[in-house]
Parts: structure tokens; C-alpha cells; sequence
């Protein structure tokens, strides 16, 4: 009895370990399948101009006469010169004018730079166009006006400058003054500017 008693617990003890095998064991035999999906991506065309808010002009005393003026606050000049003789049967004083006029309209360039700053990734790699025309060419103190004119961009053309280092410029402007109204001092405003950008 004995002896059959220790063969079932070693029947047992097989049967247990054979399972454990079984269930621990890895699977012998695996099954996969691999298909190669295509990826895409789709980047959109940009483009960003940035200006300034205002364009301060200034005129300086060189752009009024040939002659030496001597600045002493934000809108006084004063200058001086000698010229002719006077006595009592008349005099040979020179009453012509020394500023850059004579009855008709002042005209001063200005170059101004770093006005626009662009970014553009364009695809087509044709370049960016930058254009500066005037929508409102009125300059006004109130009583005198001057009057805003456009040269365009300066430089108004760059190969495409990607999304990092932006293509910067400036304008060249002209502003014409009427003759009488050089003698007008202070702030003149009102007029307008329109910056535009082509990516070709």
C-alpha cells in the first residue's frame, strides 16, 4: 500500500511539472505580417512683413540754405552774414533770399532705412518685391502744407529669404514744401504710407 502510494505522488509530481512546462514555455510558433505606409507632408506657403509704426522726416538746416545755420533746440536754427555797403544816397545790401528757394516748391530727399523687414518661404523661389506708395500725401501744421512723394523701396527686390533671416529695406522719399512755407516751423503730419510685399 505504501508503495503504490509513493507512485501516485510521484505520478503527481510529474504530471504537475510536465504542466508547469507547458504553461511557461514560450510558443513555438509565431505569425506577422509588415506594410510599408507612405508618409506625407504638407508645409504651408507664408509670408510676413513687419514695419515700422511711424517715419519721422526732419529737415535739416543744410536741406533750407547753403549757408551755416547753428542749431539751438529742436525747430531753431539762426545764422548770419555780411554783404554790401550802405550809405545815405542808398545801399547795395543783397535782399535776395539764402534759402534753397525762390517762390517755388522746396524739394528734399530723405533716404530712410530699415523700414520693412520680410520673411518668406515661398516654393517658387522667384524673389520678394516690396513696394512703398503713397496713400495720403498731405504733411499739415495746421495753416502750411507739404506735400509726400515715393521713390518705392530701397533695396525693393531679394531672392526669397526663408523663415529666419528676413530680407530688411527701406524708402527713398521725397517731400516737397512750397516756397513760402519753409518759413512755416514745427510738426507737419497727416500723411500716409502704404508698404506692400510680393512674394513672385
Amino acid at each position: 500500500m505504501k508503495t503504490r502510494f509513493l507512485v501516485v505522488i510521484a505520478a503527481t509530481s510529474a504530471f504537475v511539472s510536465a504542466l508547469s512546462s507547458v504553461i511557461v514555455a514560450p510558443a513555438n510558433a509565431q505569425v506577422s505580417t509588415t506594410n510599408n505606409v507612405a508618409v506625407t507632408l504638407s508645409v504651408p506657403e507664408v509670408l510676413y512683413l513687419r514695419t515700422v509704426s511711424t517715419i519721422d522726416l526732419d529737415l535739416k538746416p543744410a536741406d533750407l540754405s547753403a549757408k551755416t545755420l547753428i542749431g539751438s533746440g529742436p525747430y531753431t536754427s539762426d545764422g548770419t552774414d555780411k554783404t554790401g555797403t550802405a550809405n545815405s544816397s542808398g545801399s547795395t545790401l543783397d535782399q535776395s533770399t539764402p534759402f534753397n528757394t525762390n517762390g517755388t516748391n522746396l524739394s528734399v530727399d530723405k533716404t530712410i532705412s530699415k523700414v520693412f523687414a520680410v520673411w518668406s518661404n515661398s516654393p517658387r523661389g522667384l524673389g520678394i518685391t516690396v513696394d512703398a506708395t503713397v496713400a495720403n500725401a498731405a504733411l499739415t501744421n495746421g495753416t502750411a502744407t507739404a506735400t509726400l512723394s515715393s521713390n518705392g523701396a530701397n533695396p525693393n527686390f531679394a531672392p526669397v529669404p526663408g523663415l529666419v533671416t528676413p530680407f530688411v529695406g527701406g524708402v527713398d522719399l521725397t517731400i516737397d514744401v512750397p516756397g513760402n512755407g519753409i518759413a512755416q516751423a514745427g510738426t507737419y503730419s497727416g500723411a500716409t504710407l502704404d508698404i506692400k510685399a510680393t512674394a513672385n
